[in-house]
């Protein structure tokens, strides 16, 4: 059974559950249920925002490409918006969404936080400053009124990223409470038993974990109706 399709059975057993946090592989994931409405959202309407976890090593967006067309969710020749930068602190990621929102965005998929506890060392001030940012961004977000769904990723707990295991409730509680609805997706359950999923260097997805992460941000995005 293909990785998509194990992702596609373990929504389909919680649909009914309440769910604002996804949580993949070992762990439990709650999505929202229910049939979508399609062309809601344009190729254009949907962007990619944060740091080198969108970058590299690229192929996650491309997989996330490439499923939405095959599921016609987009035409053989489109794309979403690109907008991160690598070595982006939480703070830089705000100004990516504050450069580039227009008032037809309606999707946000990003991280973000983990620069700062790179950065940092992992402090506890690092991880404050990163979880104030997320959060401030999310008001921000919220207030502008356009966007419809943020899914935000938490990358897994890796030697080169320390801090994420600190960041990780307050960043989960900020997405929870987000008047803009935020789908929290934890990479840690999904990573667990599958070192081929980390490059060399424990800090970036291998081609093997992008397409995984891949597959997951497409699986939520299809189970809570996000511009399909």
């Amino acid at each position: 059974m293909s990785r998509l399709a194990r992702l596609f059975l373990a929504l389909a057993g919680l649909a009914g559950c309440d769910g604002k946090t996804i949580r993949l592989g070992n762990g439990p994931l709650a999505v929202d249920g229910g049939s979508c409405t399609t062309g809601q959202v344009t190729a254009d309407q949907v962007l990619w925002l944060g740091d080198s976890w969108i970058l590299v090593p690229g192929s996650q967006r491309t997989r996330v490409r490439d499923l939405a067309r095959r599921a016609g969710a987009l035409g053989p020749n489109e794309d979403y918006v690109n907008g991160a930068v690598a070595g982006a602190t939480m703070a830089a990621i705000a100004n990516q969404y504050a450069g580039r929102q227009v008032a037809a965005t309606k999707v946000l998929i990003l991280d973000g936080g983990t620069w700062d506890t790179i950065v940092g060392n992992g402090s506890d001030a690092s991880v404050t400053t990163a979880a104030n940012a997320f959060t401030q961004f999310l008001a921000t977000v919220a207030s502008d009124g356009t966007v419809e769904d943020v899914i935000y990723f938490l990358v897994p707990e890796l030697a080169g990223i320390p801090g994420v295991a600190k960041l990780r409730p307050f960043v989960q509680q900020s997405c929870a409470q987000s008047s803009v609805r935020c789908h929290f997706v934890d990479l840690q359950p999904l990573w667990v038993g599958h070192p081929e999923y980390t490059a060399s260097g424990d800090t970036f997805a291998s081609d093997a974990g992008a397409q995984a992460l891949g597959d997951a941000i497409w699986a939520v995005m299809q189970s809570n109706c996000i511009a399909q």
